[in-house]
């Protein structure tokens, strides 16, 4: 089958993927599992390590195995040969990956963190011998893997495994393959590239945070783009007046019942508006990296921003001082900081309950005050992004001040705020 596709070319660009993929790297696993494969290819070491004497059914079982091994290798080499050739670009392994500017900072991330955001996560294969670079760009993974030895070079020391294995020999005593656990290091290496590289093929490559949608929140996504946390803030502030919202959330928590003038929005909208505006602050800060196109403000289609254009080069936030929408990483962290934020989205929608019953007369604790300011300051900080991505669609080389007009601005502005502690 690979040399009769060296013969021909895809019909168009849709048809690339598959092409590349077929070159042998779809056959050699096509039958396996993710455990199964490797399973056999480490009893095919065991096999060629020991001398004990094998039976020919077992022969054929692991002569399969090698054969499925060398079309997965040669199926590496005419990905990369072909991909030049053509030179086919795909945005899901071409584009760089960035680190997250709103990623949490270390001194506020729980315990658990290492296990949430762990390069590999966002797999269901519990991948173990790859990269962070070779994971988000598979065939980086198959560049490596000839960067030693060339495609003749692996195909000879293949051929040897074979011969020992039908001379019912060892590696060491036809001495070749000095060093079998390493060969078969990278081989596992290049089987979880050549899975990630099926993931691509059949456009299901998962985003790097796919674990917090499905196992953290249980909330389904459309796309691989629609993932990212930056396209969440248009669905949060979706056809939604910045003070329309702030209001109702200042209305939410305003106490008592005799203090309460209602609602602007309707109570299911108000109440999907801040568990997404909770679960997208939270996102903001998890995941250590992200494509580039995330963080492209010319990538986004539309930003729907809920501030009027006319007042959007002088808009401040009402609640974040100047020191907190300077660095909106570390603001995040602190509002976040050991809070769990599945208990935090039950508990407004328990205030909701308890602002909706006309005869309720308890009056608001501590806790309810400190979630009023983390919706207050989430919404405040979402708008910044929104504000931010915006003047960087047509000022791109530019140095941006979240929410602030221009750096003179932020000087006079640090004087106001240094006065005011003084009085």
């Amino acid at each position: 089958m690979m040399d009769n596709a060296y013969l021909t070319n895809p019909e168009d660009e849709y048809e690339t993927p598959w092409y590349l993929l077929k070159g042998g790297i779809f056959e050699s696993f096509r039958y396996d599992s993710f455990e199964s494969f490797n399973e056999k290819l480490w009893q095919l070491l065991v096999a060629i390590t020991s001398k004990r004497k094998k039976e020919d059914h077992e022969k054929q079982r692991l002569s399969d195995t090698l054969a499925n091994i060398v079309l997965m290798v040669k199926g590496s080499h005419y990905f990369l040969h072909h991909k030049k050739r053509l030179g086919y670009k795909e945005d899901w392994i071409d584009i760089k990956w960035l680190p997250n500017p709103y990623r949490c900072l270390e001194k506020y991330r729980p315990r658990e963190d290492q296990k949430l955001n762990h390069h590999l996560a966002h797999f269901r294969e519990p991948f173990a011998k790859l990269t962070r670079e070779e994971a988000q760009n598979f065939t980086i993974a198959f560049e490596n893997f000839f960067a030693e030895m060339d495609l003749s070079s692996w195909l000879n020391l293949l051929e040897d495994w074979k011969s020992c294995l039908e001379g019912d020999e060892t590696l060491f005593d036809w001495q070749v393959d000095n060093a079998p656990l390493e060969t078969y290091e990278r081989l596992l290496a290049l089987h979880e590239a050549c899975i990630i590289g099926y993931h691509w093929a059949e456009i299901d490559y998962p985003p790097p945070n796919r674990h917090l949608y499905e196992d953290f929140f249980n909330t389904p996504y459309e796309s691989y783009r629609d993932a990212s946390p930056l396209e969440l803030i248009d669905t949060v502030l979706y056809e939604i007046n910045y003070d329309v919202l702030r209001q109702d959330i200042l209305e939410l928590y305003a106490g008592c019942s005799h203090q309460r003038k209602g609602l602007t929005m309707k109570t299911d909208d108000l109440r999907f508006h801040l568990r997404w505006l909770l679960q997208t602050g939270w996102l903001l800060l998890q995941t250590d990296y992200f494509p580039e196109d995330w963080l492209d403000p010319n990538s986004f289609n539309f930003l729907r921003c809920p501030i009027p254009e006319k007042d959007m080069e002088y808009w401040r936030p009402k609640s974040l001082s100047f020191k907190e929408r300077e660095k909106l990483a570390k603001t995040l962290s602190k509002l976040y900081y050991g809070v769990e934020v599945h208990d935090e989205m039950y508990s407004v929608e328990s205030r909701m309950i308890r602002y909706l019953d006309a005869k309720d007369t308890t009056c608001l604790g501590e806790e309810n005050f400190k979630t009023r300011d983390r919706l207050l300051k989430t919404l405040d900080i979402l708008t910044l992004i929104v504000l931010d991505l915006c003047k960087r669609r047509t000022k791109p080389d530019g140095i941006i001040y979240p929410g602030v007009s221009s750096e003179e601005e932020v000087t006079s502005e640090k004087k106001i705020e240094n006065s005011t502690k003084n009085l």
